[in-house]
């Protein structure tokens, strides 16, 4: 195994362990040298990125393939392959929530989040958090019993707004998520 620290014409500096013949085949044409084109080239996770050496200049591509050789005319440095929303984040939370990527949608108070909206994303299978704060109960009771039903299973979430001033609307908003069985509370504005 050998240890390169490179630093070429274009700036770029790389460090890596290479222990196998591997070259990179594909069109020149679809490197990167500019600072710009490889943020674009890095940023595109959904296909595989190469860093490859040719003509003693560093360049990061999404196009060709790995090849094994010891004659290269663009050799490989590093690889990584494609990675999806779908792989990042906590599976526990794919699994407890019953979600395809671990994101959630934070709720906008005065039901800006609405249940709509909430239902539309829960139906793709991301949590979404309804914003109760600010609302009247009635409204509130009204996107529980909406959302449930169109998302028996889930996801949802309902948000619970930490309300010093009202302390008799915050525990009756507490109560109704408690009839309802809500399972998933995104709490804001506790500061204690």
């Amino acid at each position: 195994m050998s240890i390169a620290n490179v630093l070429l014409d274009n700036g770029l500096r790389l460090t890596s362990y290479h222990h196998t013949n591997q070259t990179w085949k594909g069109s020149l044409e679809k490197i990167c040298f500019t600072p710009e084109a490889i943020k674009k080239t890095l940023l595109t996770l959904h296909k595989p990125c190469y860093v490859v050496r040719t003509n003693d200049k560093i360049g990061i591509t999404n196009d060709g393939y790995i090849s094994p050789s010891d004659v290269a005319e663009v050799k490989i440095l590093m690889a990584t392959p494609p990675i999806f929303p779908q792989q990042l984040g906590d599976c526990n939370f794919l699994s407890f929530h019953g979600v395809k990527c671990a994101y959630a949608t934070g709720a906008m108070a005065n039901g800006i989040a609405s249940a709509d909206m909430i239902i539309a994303l829960g139906k793709a299978k991301i949590l979404a958090s309804f914003g109760a704060g600010g609302l009247p109960i009635q409204k509130i009771e009204a996107a529980i019993q909406h959302i449930q039903k169109e998302l028996p299973q889930g996801p949802y979430a309902f948000n619970l707004i930490h309300s010093p001033h009202e302390p008799s609307m915050e525990r009756c908003v507490v109560d109704l998520y408690l009839k309802y069985g809500v399972k998933t509370i995104e709490a804001s504005a506790f500061l204690e």
